[in-house]
């Protein structure tokens, strides 16, 4: 065999191997941080009446369970809270303002806040057919978005997801929904599989 041939095969044997091990890696260290917060997740979300299903759902989609991500629009940790709803979540249930919103990376801040912020919109669509539709899609466009474009069905029973103007926020709620019921056949807390 060359020499050019032997190169050949070595190298594309070294990139087979590096298309092979660099995702498993990643795909390894996901399942890691997905189970991380499960327990955080179940009791935060029984606190706000919501199902921790779809917390972890969401924390899946906004931040894949990386705590100290930072968004690309100022949002902050594992379910990418933004400044407006910590400050909102202040102002109601502790007055003021955050000093440093570097304390979103805090899990436990960061779930509480955000898993708040869910539930209200839950609350707030709680009398439509597709409650859950209509609260993500204020969660990823805010609540003027879905009041001015009017994504919520003018009958309580109507499709939601077809008002959606905004293709990122379909496809992100699709994706929500997907996780969601992956989340609810797997368990979540000391039911994990």
């Amino acid at each position: 065999m060359s020499r050019p041939r032997k190169i050949f095969i070595c190298l594309f044997s070294l990139a087979i191997t590096a298309a092979v091990t660099i995702p498993l890696h990643y795909y390894i260290q996901f399942k890691k941080r997905e189970k991380l917060y499960d327990d955080l997740i179940v009791q935060t979300a029984q606190r706000h009446s919501v199902d921790p299903a779809l917390v972890k759902a969401v924390i899946r989609r906004e931040s894949k369970f990386v705590a100290n991500i930072r968004g690309s629009h100022g949002e902050y940790g594992l379910m990418q809270v933004t400044p407006i709803a910590a400050d909102d979540w202040m102002r109601i249930n502790r007055s003021g303002k955050f000093s440093n919103y570097e304390q979103l990376m805090t899990p436990s801040i960061n779930l509480e806040v955000g898993t708040w912020y869910l539930a209200r919109a839950m609350r707030k669509w709680k009398d439509y057919k597709q409650q859950t539709v209509i609260a993500l899609a204020q969660y990823n466009a805010g609540p003027g978005n879905v009041l001015k474009r009017k994504w919520a069905p003018s009958h309580k029973s109507g499709d939601a997801l077809k008002l959606i103007s905004f293709p990122s926020t379909k496809v992100y709620i699709k994706d929500i929904l997907k996780y969601e019921q992956h989340y609810k056949g797997k368990g979540l807390g000391n039911d994990r599989s």
